[in-house]
């Protein structure tokens, strides 16, 4: 077993804790192995009634997979990120139906790959220093790990809004977008863990679940998200068919708007354009495809990317070289409708 993932069985909680606080707890090709692996032997193991996920430290929960490793098995030539890809969405599949209460305490940053782990789960914990968000495509990435399910899932055009800019939303804003279910006091975590220690294998570990979060004053419904005032601006403008579109309506209301609609302007004209282009092409997919259809659009879709994607441009230049001007592949403009077909044949079964 790694210790960069830990599993405790602890009267009747399976425990586990991703342990790369210095790497934000992000995911590697051998730590999801072992923790598919594990839910698979507690989901049969009756002295497991519940399962807790919750990351190292107070920073993050997971900050996503280890982008890094991915990037040298592309560049090298080898294949362990097709492996990644594969089993990292066969376990994000797996834990949507997952037999007993999966609980995904998602305190600090919680992006990418850590949304993969948690939004499948029963219980989606957030707290006031929960950051959340699907940034891929500011690396020349789709959003995956279920995203066109999830963010397809979100209140009007917001998970369009979320896919095409990579905006982080706190825990209330990350409730209102349908992204986290209860949000707990950061204070209370250690006493949240501590008595669903003492479920009772009687009674439905679910309700006794729900009546802990509430006995430690979680709370089930969003306070003042701030995305509720910019939902109507959001659908306004983000429903629209096409990226260019969204950014050209960007552009006219802008001037007039609030301040956030500027900054936003300028965030989608840095992205990859063929990321934007892929994120809205899945979310939209999405809206009409089954949990199990929207892993296997964007498992083919994974492939695809690595010879016509900006990935591993995306990596190097804001992860590797640093030098945060990465050279994207294609301008908008580029993008008709006919290249994006033939850019992505493999969607065509979705």
């Amino acid at each position: 077993m790694s210790d960069e993932i830990l599993f405790e069985k602890k009267s009747g909680l399976g425990l586990i804790t991703l342990n790369r606080p210095k790497a934000l707890n992000a995911l590697n090709y051998s730590m999801i192995k072992l923790l598919h692996q594990t839910l698979k032997i507690w989901a049969d193991d009756s002295e497991v009634l519940a399962v807790l996920i919750q990351g190292e430290g107070e920073k993050a929960f997971c900050a996503g997979g280890d982008i890094r490793s991915i990037y040298e098995s592309i560049t090298s030539g080898g294949d362990e990120h097709a492996h990644f890809f594969r089993d990292e969405y066969a376990l994000n599949e797996y834990i949507y139906t997952y037999p007993k209460p999966y609980i995904a305490l998602m305190n600090g940053y919680v992006m990418g790959g850590g949304m993969g782990i948690s939004q499948g789960a029963g219980f989606r914990v957030a707290t006031e220093r929960s950051k959340i968000s699907m940034p891929e495509v500011v690396i020349g990435y789709f959003p995956d790990v279920g995203a066109s399910h999830f963010l397809s899932k979100c209140p009007g055009s917001i998970g369009e809004y979320l896919a095409l800019t990579g905006v982080t939303l706190d825990a209330e804003d990350a409730f209102y977008a349908n992204l986290v279910d209860w949000i707990l006091p950061a204070e209370k975590i250690g006493n949240f863990i501590e008595q669903l220690q003492n479920l009772q294998g009687d009674i439905s570990a679910s309700s006794q679940v729900v009546d802990i979060l509430h006995s430690l004053g979680g709370r089930n419904t969003p306070i003042n998200a701030a995305l509720a005032e910019k939902h109507p601006l959001i659908d306004s403008i983000f429903s629209l068919p096409r990226v260019e579109q969204v950014i050209a309506k960007l552009e006219q209301v802008a001037p007039n708007g609030p301040a956030w609609l500027a900054e936003t302007t300028e965030l989608m004209k840095k992205r990859s354009p063929i990321a934007m282009v892929g994120a809205l092409e899945t979310i939209h997919r999405g809206k009409h495809l089954s949990i199990s259809e929207c892993f296997g659009m964007e498992l083919a879709l994974s492939a695809r990317w690595i010879e016509v994607g900006d990935f591993v441009e995306g990596i190097r230049a804001l992860i590797i070289d640093k030098d945060n001007s990465p050279q994207w592949a294609y301008t908008l403009p580029e993008l008709n409708e006919q290249k994006v077909q033939s850019l992505f044949p493999l969607l065509s079964k979705y």
